[in-house]
């Protein structure tokens, strides 16, 4: 898998409002790595570090972050092109313009592959959850059943689950 090094990225939290510009310099063969970070067990608490980028190729769309979960972790992601936001369902079909899914987590990174034959240039937003249900038992085990031990930045409440919510947006050209 290629990369662009040194690529900006934008992190919106959910809800807050705020958006965070981060600069990755990180290969996709290596995690990140929990820089300035600790553990918290004793008090139940853990953060996380979990990013998201794009990258095109022809009619695809490469969803693709890093991250240091653990192996088989479940990240969910929802791609939506603007067009679906903004467009009535009857001028546009606007089910082809969102797509979602779950991706595993596999030596420190997970992705998705999107087919984007259809779509319009505009802007896509695409949304990228952890811990929803379910997860496999360890991770349960380390991070809670409704993530009740995450913490840090970017963390939201939905629906009764505590969940580390990143954003990335980006203009789609056919």
């Amino acid at each position: 898998m290629v990369r662009v090094t040194s690529r900006p990225l934008t992190v919106v939290p959910t809800g807050l409002g705020v958006t965070l510009a981060m600069t990755l310099s990180a290969s996709a063969c290596h995690p990140l790595e929990r820089s300035g970070t600790t553990t918290d067990l004793a008090a139940g608490t853990e953060p996380v570090a979990l990013t998201v980028e794009h990258r095109s190729e022809w009619r695809v769309l490469w969803v693709e972050g890093e991250t240091d979960l653990p192996d088989g972790a479940h990240v969910n992601y929802r791609v939506t092109h603007d067009l679906a936001r903004t467009s009535s369902p009857d001028t546009w079909p606007v089910s082809n313009l969102v797509e979602s899914g779950r991706s595993t987590v596999q030596d420190g990174t997970y992705w998705a592959t999107i087919n984007t034959l259809n779509w319009p240039a505009g802007a896509v937003r695409i949304l990228v959850q952890f811990p929803l249900p379910p997860q496999p038992p360890s991770v349960v085990a380390r991070y809670g059943k409704f993530g009740e031990h995450l913490t840090g930045e970017h963390i939201a409440v939905r629906q009764g689950i505590k969940a580390l919510e990143v954003e990335h947006t980006f203009e789609h050209r056919p």
